[in-house]
């Protein structure tokens, strides 16, 4: 709320790259609530993601396997069918959200601004003082999210230079991972301790980090895999 209400002040739109599956759905049960409380004024939200507009679909359809609809939808309706929610399919629809300055906010992929609609916004909205660019997810190294996150003066859309002059903001207590504390608390109600365990995931300072704190802490066999490196299991049959 508070980034939407500053974007607001400086008269401008806030754009939030997201992940098309459960991101996106997760963004719009939060503003939905705030809508509802009077924490945002009455602007229009655009969901500009064919992949997500399609997943929010089966989120509408298979209420029963997600806690975002709650209650009897016969009664209430989804919270995904809001009425400031607009949803933009076509092509044509998505540029036209382009000749928008002002009170709205852009949900729209890829979350890491690696390829997508997103690009198109972000071609335009980025020089623009007045709007914020919110990630509302990690960013990999390497990502064009990642160097807007890290303050880059211009980053390369469409093979131009695109300056960057909007405000970035980011919240970090959206992630879909588990933290460390999380992984701990679920890798220690194992019985038996696996003979290795291979850290995989995530960047190399804090996979090495997290491995060191399993061999630590609960005694495993823990190691990070070098690029391309191979293992063989040999077991007594």
């Amino acid at each position: 709320a508070k980034v939407i209400l500053e974007t607001l002040d400086r008269k401008g739109c806030v754009v939030v790259p997201a992940f098309a599956i459960g991101r996106t759905q997760t963004m719009l049960y939060y503003l939905r609530k705030l809508f509802e409380s009077k924490a945002i004024p009455d602007i229009p939200i655009f969901i500009d993601s064919p992949m997500a507009i399609n997943v929010t679909s089966l989120y509408k359809k298979h209420f029963d396997y997600h806690k975002l609809d709650k209650g009897d939808l016969k009664r209430n309706g989804s919270l995904f069918d809001y009425k400031n929610f607009k949803y933009c399919r076509t092509a044509e629809s998505s540029a036209t959200i382009n000749l928008i300055k002002k009170n709205a906010v852009i949900i729209s992929a890829s979350g890491m601004c690696s390829g997508g609609r997103i690009l198109h916004h972000l071609y335009h909205r980025l020089p623009r003082s007045s709007d914020t660019i919110l990630f509302v997810g990690y960013q990999a190294y390497g990502t064009r999210g990642r160097q807007i996150l890290e303050n880059a003066e211009s980053v390369s859309i469409f093979g131009e230079q695109v300056a960057v002059n909007c405000n970035v903001r980011h919240i970090n207590g959206l992630s879909a991972h588990a933290d460390k504390q999380e992984l701990l608390h679920w890798l220690s109600n194992f019985k038996k301790a696996p003979k290795r365990t291979f850290i995989v995931h995530g960047e190399q300072e804090a996979a090495e980090h997290f491995s060191a704190t399993l061999k630590n802490e609960l005694g495993w066999n823990s190691i990070v895999p070098s690029y391309l490196e191979s293992f063989k299991l040999f077991t007594n049959i």
